[in-house]
């Protein structure tokens, strides 16, 4: 099988930690990835303090991570957010979910909380927790480079916070191999309250696959399959930035705090600009011939990026169209912690609140549309939590908690989390998709493609919304992805004959709507209502440019009708409630409360 069969629990509180048996039993109904880790955080603490020793960070791998099977860089990460309070997933590329792998481990879960800094060194051979009071207060580019080079090894993959984890600010993540994330959620703060500095993983252990020769020639025509794909071979050159040129064309572009869905001066911040710019060089996360990825060298700089949500938040959002500036913008979060989406739309937002004169004491900031150097000084002091950065550190909702004067209709996040990737005035059915989802992403569902096509009906929106995130669910409990281009009727041949799994294309949707319906549960028990699943009011305003809505105000009663329909597909109740019966189905659920 292409799973270890092992998993390590580590406590920091007394140092202690425990090697056991993968948990079978969740295996072929939550497979791995996002499935298994949220099966794993609703069975060992289903209503933690996110900043609490019981709260747990899962750090999980699915069947095909590490694998040969392409974009098998894959990895997740599960914990209960501190900026949501709510169930949260991330998915990392790179190389340290396959590197977990090689240590021999299917998933590592780490509870408690160290009376002083730490990091953990775990490998095939040995698991060690090491001093990091040298390691404290610094960058995660200096904790990588340091880390590596104490602990040489094969090759170590290292998961570190910066500064902004250890200040436990709600928008803090984690960096992996200095320039990729586990991103959303916040929870760099869960391991900054653990005084969990990083986590160094390496080892030797080799992947077996249940049936080799099936496999590998399910595998070799797959792989074939997606290289041969014209889309693939474009974004190959563009990057996940070609969205910002789609997004300006197709009106969803996020602009100037969301207030609009074009920028007139895009052109300063797309794929284009920044190959020349940045002197892009392409790369790939470990097996990836898709090569989205891209090296940025310029002026002395150096980082991986940056990516298109990055340039639509720090750049378009802010209405900043130096794409020097917002890749050096992406580089201080990048060393210090803290996500570029939530953050982007933070700063947009306090951008809006200069300009309506919402707070008198700025720090001395600038902070106008557009000025780049002002958005890098507020950055570092959102980190730092000094002077006005201090109100803004945890995000927009908090922040808009405490400025009030009507700041709340244009704090831009769904439950706490700020929305990502396109503005829902240009397209409904990602509006809808973001206020139903355990979290409002567009790594729930992208659908901008299909809501500009012809043959989708604004009728189509529910059920498009369900089939979309469950099937996405499905992947990312394998974990492979969103760039492959090929569907579940694929993806599960190759996961069988890897794993000895039974699944098709049917039963992987099943696994996908019954995560969904998991972490409902666990946002309900953890205060989540049916009535927080609505945009801000800002969207319910405004004249849509895009979409559906083009050139109308979206109606909120219409809008909750929608997600009324969507529940009912899901068989939920009008309070968005599950009602499905898994005890009877044999999978068991947790009900605390």
């Amino acid at each position: 099988m292409s799973y270890t069969g092992k998993c390590i629990y580590i406590n920091l509180t007394d140092g202690t930690h425990r090697m056991e048996q993968t948990d079978k039993s969740l295996l072929q109904d939550y497979i791995g990835g996002k499935g298994l880790g949220f099966a794993l955080l609703d069975k060992l603490a289903p209503n933690p303090n996110p900043f609490g020793a019981e709260n747990p960070l899962i750090f999980v791998n699915g069947p095909f991570t590490g694998t040969k099977i392409q974009t098998s860089a894959r990895s997740t990460l599960v914990s209960r957010s501190p900026l949501t309070g709510s169930i949260q997933d991330c998915h990392c590329g790179g190389n340290f979910g396959p590197a977990l792998k090689r240590a021999g481990y299917d998933y590592l879960i780490i509870t408690g909380k160290s009376a002083k800094p730490v990091y953990i060194y775990l490998t095939d051979e040995k698991i060690e927790i090491l001093d990091a009071m040298n390691l404290w207060g610094k960058g995660i580019f200096q904790t990588n480079d340091e880390l590596v080079k104490a602990h040489p090894g094969k090759n170590p993959r290292i998961a570190a916070i910066g500064q902004a984890g250890e200040n436990l600010s709600k928008m803090a993540c984690i960096g992996i191999d200095k320039h990729r994330q586990f991103g959303r959620g916040g929870l760099g703060a869960v391991m900054g309250s653990k005084n969990l500095k990083a986590v160094v993983v390496d080892g030797n252990t080799e992947i077996k696959y249940f049936d080799e020769e099936k496999f590998k020639k399910i595998n070799l025509q797959f792989s074939k399959d997606v290289l041969d794909n014209e889309g693939v071979k474009f974004r190959r050159v563009k990057g996940t930035m070609k969205c910002v040129r789609s997004g300006q064309e197709n009106e969803f572009l996020p602009t100037k705090n969301f207030q609009k869905c074009t920028y007139d001066e895009f052109e300063g911040i797309t794929s284009e600009t920044a190959r020349k710019e940045l002197n892009w060089e392409d790369t790939s996360c470990y097996n990836c011939a898709i090569r989205c990825s891209k090296w940025a060298r310029w002026d002395g700089h150096e980082i991986e990026g940056p990516e298109y949500e990055t340039t639509a938040f720090l750049g378009s959002g802010c209405e900043i169209s130096d794409i020097k500036e917002v890749t050096i913008s992406n580089e201080i979060c990048n060393d210090l912690g803290l996500d570029t989406i939530s953050a982007g739309v933070t700063c947009s937002f306090a951008m809006e609140c200069f300009e309506k004169g919402l707070i008198e004491d700025w720090s001395g900031l600038e902070l106008k549309w557009g000025n780049a150097k002002a958005q890098q000084e507020f950055l570092k002091m959102m980190v730092k939590k000094e002077g006005v950065g201090a109100i803004f550190a945890d995000g927009s909702r908090i922040a808009s908690q405490k400025i009030g004067k009507g700041s709340e209709e244009f704090a831009i996040n769904v439950f706490g989390m700020e929305i990502s990737g396109v503005n829902p005035l240009g397209c409904l059915t990602m509006g809808v998709s973001v206020s139903v989802s355990d979290f409002a992403s567009h790594t729930r569902l992208w659908c901008t493609e299909a809501e500009m096509g012809s043959d989708f009906k604004i009728e189509d929106i529910p059920i498009a919304v369900v089939d979309g995130q469950n099937e996405i669910n499905a992947r990312n409990c394998l974990v492979i992805c969103d760039f492959v281009p090929l569907g579940l009727d694929r993806l599960a041949p190759l996961l069988n004959a890897a794993t000895g799994l039974n699944h098709t294309e049917n039963s992987l949707r099943e696994v996908g709507a019954r995560i969904t319906d998991l972490a409902r549960r666990y946002n309900l028990r953890n205060g989540r209502k049916f009535t927080d699943d609505i945009l801000p009011e800002r969207f319910f305003r405004e004249v849509a440019p895009s979409g559906f809505m083009k050139g109308k105000v979206l109606d909120k009663e219409f809008f909750n009708e929608l997600v009324q329909k969507v529940y009912a597909i899901r068989g939920w109740d009008e309070k968005g409630e599950p009602k499905k019966n898994y005890e009877n189905m044999g999978i068991k659920i947790n009900e605390k409360k």
